[in-house]
């Protein structure tokens, strides 16, 4: 490649902003200008930077769409991935998939772990995740009742347009798709097949990286599955270089039945929101000292949130601060507020507030945590007006 087709090419790569987070936890925001399965090379302010892929965790993308919504419709492979699908059949040893994102594919069913059809929220996301992970020795079929998730155990023979048909003590039963929720097959648990990391979609799509290039705006993908994907910058989220080591809290349910509202009668969660403050339909993010952050965790004071970590993970990481969505009133509020992070009951972290004041950095052992617990307590004249707190890129590392 000549000096004039690279210029060209970096040219129509810069102007992507991007945030690289490393192993140790620092971060470099700048444009992207290349990046492919040894390094990532980054323009920032001053000058241009190399990181090579063994010391990154994570590249966020900072002009995705923010109002992005999930596919309904996911299929959970044995080697990480996630894709939405609009329809899937099985024939004999294989399944063809049209996906959302990559069109059709064809793809062993060995290969996959789960089938879900039902929309996945807080009220079932526990239990459901119970489900994927209980290695039960037979097949399930999964049904919604409610907020409650029961199934049939058995062996899934059939996936296809009329329905799903499991074998129950030798009896075949069909169910029709529109009252299934998901198929979990026995036998299926996640292989850990080596590869760059996790490429998320604002779509929701997770897709496990065997090799990435990056050609123009077009991120190659060879995926450890053996599926090759191209897919526009722009639809791309974030790339987990920890292999899913990372996960943000605004990506984790929180314990709704033991979580605490400022208001006994509404819900915690008119208290809290995920990636954007209340009240805006993510129509705006969440901004602390001036800067924006795509992923974090809203909280007006009072509310209190509880996560069931179980022990997984090694470190919480964020950035605390006052969200300046209402900055122009805070001055005459003066809104004052103390954050307090509990591990299993202990106090880890306490700091106090003024809506004026320099956000922190937090870093926080939670190796030996099983519940982490994060409260904002309202200390303002105001009794809660304009006591919005913002934990900035809130994640747990495993």
């Amino acid at each position: 490649m000549n000096a004039a087709v690279q210029l060209l090419l970096i040219a129509s790569l810069s102007g992507t902003p991007v945030t690289v987070t490393t192993l140790d936890g620092d971060s470099i925001e700048g444009e992207l200008l290349s990046l492919n399965s040894r390094q990532v090379v980054v323009q920032g302010e001053v000058e241009e930077q190399s990181i090579a892929v063994d010391q990154l965790m994570l590249l966020q993308l900072t002009e995705t769409d923010a109002n992005s919504k999930s596919a309904t419709h996911t299929v959970t492979l044995s080697d990480q991935s996630s894709l939405g699908f609009e329809s899937i059949k099985f024939s004999e040893k294989n399944a063809t998939i049209q996906t959302s994102l990559l069109g059709e594919q064809t793809i062993s069913t060995s290969e996959i772990r789960n089938i879900r059809w039902g929309p996945l929220d807080d009220k079932i996301a526990e239990s459901w995740g119970d489900l994927e992970n209980r290695g039960a020795r037979d097949d399930l079929l999964v049904f919604r009742k409610g907020d409650v998730l029961d199934y049939v155990a058995g062996s899934v023979s059939n996936v296809g347009e009329k329905g799903v048909t499991i074998s129950v003590r030798g009896r075949d039963l069909t169910a029709p798709l529109e009252r299934v929720f998901a198929v979990v097959f026995t036998n299926r648990s996640e292989k850990d097949r080596p590869g760059l990391g996790l490429v998320r979609t604002t779509g929701g799509d997770i897709l496990k990286a065997k090799s990435l290039a990056l050609e123009e705006n077009i991120l190659q993908i060879s995926m450890a599955s053996g599926i090759e994907a191209s897919i526009d910058l722009s639809k791309i989220r974030e790339i987990d270089f920890g292999g899913g080591r990372i996960r943000f809290l605004a990506d984790l349910p929180f314990d709704e039945s033991t979580s605490v509202s400022p208001d006994p009668d509404f819900p915690v969660v008119w208290f809290t929101a995920r990636n954007f403050p209340a009240g805006t339909g993510g129509r705006r993010r969440l901004t602390i000292d001036g800067e924006q952050y795509q992923r974090g965790l809203w909280l007006h004071s009072g509310a209190v949130v509880r996560f069931r970590l179980n022990r997984q993970f090694s470190e919480f990481r964020t950035l605390a601060g006052f969200d300046q969505t209402h900055v122009g009133n805070m001055p005459r509020i003066k809104p004052k507020v103390k954050l307090v992070i509990l591990g299993d009951g202990e106090e880890l972290y306490a700091r106090e507030f003024l809506w004026s004041d320099s956000p922190e950095k937090v870093k926080l052992d939670m190796s030996k945590v099983r519940e982490l617990i994060i409260r904002v307590e309202s200390l303002g004249v105001g009794k809660g007006i304009l006591e919005h707190f913002a934990l900035g890129d809130a994640q747990v590392i495993q």
